[in-house]
């Protein structure tokens, strides 16, 4: 092939990574601006993002194992058609106003999707010669690591600038590029190395995307926080049971395939399985960045949706450290890559968990993301792609790489449902806190003195509740006053009543007189507006500090597992020069 034409494939690749990452984290800000206008509930919107986690994790194994067999620039030209034709009927389902036709056009776009990353990212790792292979894969875990974390911002900024009732515009954006992609791709001729074509394996595909589905669905609901409960739900268990049932069956299909669609060599293979093992815990512990905008709103004080900036400071680090990373992969080894990787978000977590939860400030906070940005662009594509695409016959890349990304997504899918449990944990010590230090209702004309909880917490109502669990470190002073003047309100009619029955100063009425005591109670609660924020901030960071201590784990266990690679990984095969 062509220099130039190369080249220009590379651009291409690179820019379906971009997008189909990018989408993987735009909808996030916009779930609940569509439950709204699509008027269904918040846990109905969930599917949004689940039914694309579920249908891009089944399309994977498929669409790697097709590229492999067909041409990884055909599958992946129709990987962008399917997620632009899927990306255009989401925008189209703004205006037709139906959940079902945006569940549908999802399903369509994460199929695309699914092919995009690993079929890239195969035909990139092998277009290039060995001692180049760290740095080309190196643009791509710098692509995918910014893309992915400015999701989130870039999500919130196009709502703030189109209006929420234009939502579309998220998934619209996507189709122009998509169109440019393909009609370049067409243009340019590439010629690929193909794998000999064998009897398609038709029931493994069956069999791995009924258990790929019973997986993630299972993973998807289970709340380890409450595991007991959880694991005894419909949402998990039967899916559990059908996962277990398949896996066996699984296995024997692909030992009798001729050309598997999933290669178990991987697993009994030392370095590829390791690999593989590493791959889950980079998935795992890279779902820690999800709580950092609210982490860094509690230890700074901010407004909810203004902690999504931090996250741009995280992609700068792994903008740098990604392809600094490629190259110090060709230069030394993916092992010190990946080690350095571990020890830096080791380093970045602890700092989080023991110095900016305890001592909230900008600067241990900014250093803390410093060293997670780092790390994770140290860790999440160069090393892990080359060790896997070294380790394997270059006729089988694109499914090797479907398989990392896939084991990836399931430590993608359990992580947060375990880190969940700490904030949760958390979030229930706040309102008895809270309620202790609010200053005690002294009943006019009586020398008592009563508790805001004296009536239990059956007195609190659902939506009061729901303010309470809603707020955020800036508000829960306001919070606490709308819900002490609503208990106020209740009490109000039997103190106006013992009011009246008593003597009273002339020209003072009962009415006066409590409106006085409220106005003078929630006085009070403003001068302890400093206490309650730190009461409300200290708590809640008693959880963010147990689950950047869990992520400062995870990183560990990555970085125990790194040791066990071997100093040394030959490539199958020398590649042609880029």
């Amino acid at each position: 092939m062509k220099k130039n034409n190369r080249t220009i494939l590379l651009i291409i690749f690179l820019l379906g990574i971009f997008i189909g990452a990018l989408d993987t984290g735009i909808v996030s800000p916009a779930r609940t601006v569509i439950a709204s206008q699509l008027s269904i509930s918040s846990s109905s919107s969930v599917w949004i993002v689940t039914i694309y986690t579920l249908a891009y994790a089944v399309s994977m194994p498929i669409a790697g194992k097709f590229s492999d067999r067909y041409g990884k620039k055909r599958v992946f030209t129709l990987s962008i058609a399917l997620f632009g034709i899927g990306s255009l009927l989401c925008g189209v389902s703004n205006y037709a106003g139906s959940f079902s036709f945006l569940l549908t056009a999802r399903v369509i776009q994460a199929l695309g999707g699914g092919g995009i990353m690993p079929v890239a990212t195969a035909y990139i790792g092998e277009s290039f010669p060995i001692e180049k292979k760290g740095s080309a894969l190196g643009l791509v875990g710098a692509i995918y690591g910014i893309s992915t974390t400015l999701g989130p911002t870039v999500g919130s900024a196009l709502l703030n600038l189109v209006g929420n009732s234009n939502w579309g515009v998220l998934f619209l954006i996507n189709v122009p590029i998509c169109i440019g992609v393909i009609i370049t791709a067409l243009i340019v001729k590439d010629e690929g190395v193909l794998k000999e074509p064998k009897k398609l394996d038709v029931l493994g595909s069956i069999v791995v995307t009924i258990l790929i589905l019973a997986l993630m669905y299972a993973l998807t609901n289970l709340q380890f926080h409450d595991f007991r409960n959880s694991i005894a739900s419909t949402k998990v268990w039967p899916y559990l049971l059908i996962f277990i049932v398949l896996l066996p069956i699984f296995i024997v299909v692909e030992k009798k395939s001729l050309d598997p669609i999933l290669n178990l060599k991987y697993f009994t293979n030392k370095e590829i399985a390791l690999t593989l093992l590493i791959s889950f815990i980079t998935g795992a512990g890279m779902m820690g960045i999800v709580f950092v905008p609210q982490f860094g709103e509690n230890a700074l004080k901010l407004k909810t949706g203004s902690g999504g900036y931090l996250v741009t400071l995280m992609a700068i680090f792994s903008g740098v450290s990604a392809p600094l990373g490629g190259k110090l992969v060709d230069k030394y080894s993916p092992k010190l890559v990946l080690s350095m990787g571990f020890a830096s978000t080791l380093i970045g977590s602890s700092t989080l968990a023991f110095i900016v939860a305890k001592n909230p400030s900008f600067i241990s906070l900014l250093i803390g993301l410093a060293f997670i940005g780092l790390g994770m662009g140290f860790c999440m594509g160069t090393p892990l792609n080359y060790l896997m695409q070294t380790n394997v016959d270059p006729s089988e890349t694109a499914s090797a790489q479907s398989t990392l990304s896939l084991i990836r997504s399931i430590g993608v899918a359990i992580s947060p449902n375990i880190l969940i449990g700490f904030i949760s944990e958390a979030g229930k010590n706040i309102s008895p806190k809270l309620m202790a230090i609010l200053p005690k209702v002294t009943i006019p004309g009586s020398n008592a003195a009563v508790s805001m909880t004296q009536g239990g917490s059956s007195s609190i109502s659902s939506d009061q509740l729901a303010a309470l669990q809603n707020a955020d470190v800036t508000t829960i002073t306001d919070v606490l006053k709308q819900f002490s003047s609503s208990m106020i309100d209740k009490f109000s009619p039997m103190l106006k009543q013992q009011l009246q029955n008593s003597k009273l100063p002339k020209g003072v009425t009962a009415d006066t007189l409590v409106a006085q005591w409220k106005s003078d109670y929630l006085s009070q609660i403003d001068t302890l507006r400093s206490s309650i924020e730190n009461v409300f901030q200290s708590t809640l960071n008693e959880g963010f500090s147990k689950l950047f201590l869990g992520a400062a784990v995870i990183a560990l266990l990555g970085l125990i597992f790194t040791l066990l690679l071997s100093k040394k990984n030959k490539p199958a095969a020398t590649h042609q020069e880029f």
